[in-house]
């Protein structure tokens, strides 16, 4: 059985959206150490510069771009892509993590400026990221699209009704992008992750809530940031080539 087969993704080109902390970072160091070469899109320049030095540290600036790029700019994406092309020629895979997430608020008290700016950065900017980056991969032969959704976006939860709304719409967004681009070599899955502890969530979350949602997960803890990695390295090799169009919980379902 060859080693594609086997799960591996040495030499393959992934770009990861939203990779200067926490969980997109996670995955594109994650990645980077599993052979893969990385091109990360991260908004803030002194993360761009960090993230940039510890993926270089492990696959050798061959192996790494890091772009400045804020993805609810389509114009900003449009350059991403053709210098991830430019540089290497193909993409086989594109994982879709950029997000920011609200504190949570009841639907009456939301302001809906807050309400458009999550949904430009957690759902808008799939959109953006696929229409330039999903063409690169049906010229190089196919590959692999992630959108990190949640479990939010599948269990409804007080006070985050934007973020899950966001979140279930990738869901929806990957099944549609699967129907019209499967026959083109493209494969999509849309990852739910429960709550993982990144700074992120630690900035929404008290510590009564994370309490009492670790005790439904193994081991009694919340998900790490390290914890996505093999799901995600997984789905970008070969051996996830017949998966595709469908929404991948990681975590109990719990009613």
């Amino acid at each position: 059985m060859s080693q594609d087969i086997m799960g591996d993704i040495t030499g393959k080109v992934v770009v990861v959206t939203g990779a200067g902390r926490g969980l997109g970072k996670a995955i594109a160091l994650g990645l980077a150490q599993r052979g893969a070469k990385i091109a990360v899109l991260t908004r803030e320049k002194d993360q761009t510069e960090e993230i940039a030095a510890e993926l270089e540290a492990i696959i050798g600036p061959d192996g790494t771009l890091a772009l400045c790029t804020d993805v609810s700019d389509e114009d900003q994406v449009r350059e991403a892509a053709a210098a991830v092309e430019k540089r290497w020629g193909r993409v086989d895979g594109l994982v879709n993590n950029a997000a920011v997430m609200p504190p949570m608020t009841p639907v009456v008290d939301l302001e809906l400026d807050l309400v458009r700016q999550v949904f430009d950065v957690n759902l808008v900017a799939c959109f953006s990221t696929t229409k330039h980056f999903a063409p690169i991969m049906v010229r190089s032969g196919g590959g692999r699209i992630v959108y990190i959704s949640s479990m939010i976006g599948v269990q409804a939860n007080p006070g985050q009704s934007v973020y899950g709304a966001a979140k279930a719409g990738l869901t929806l967004l990957s099944n549609v992008v699967h129907r019209e681009m499967a026959d083109q070599g493209i494969r999509t899955v849309a990852l739910a992750p429960g709550l993982t502890d990144t700074p992120g969530m630690r900035t929404i979350a008290s510590d009564e809530y994370i309490e009492r949602v670790s005790s439904s997960y193994p081991g009694g803890r919340v998900g790490q940031p390290e914890d996505v990695v093999p799901f995600v390295a997984f789905l970008c090799s070969g051996a996830a080539q017949h998966l595709s169009g469908t929404l991948l919980p990681i975590r109990p379902v719990t009613g």
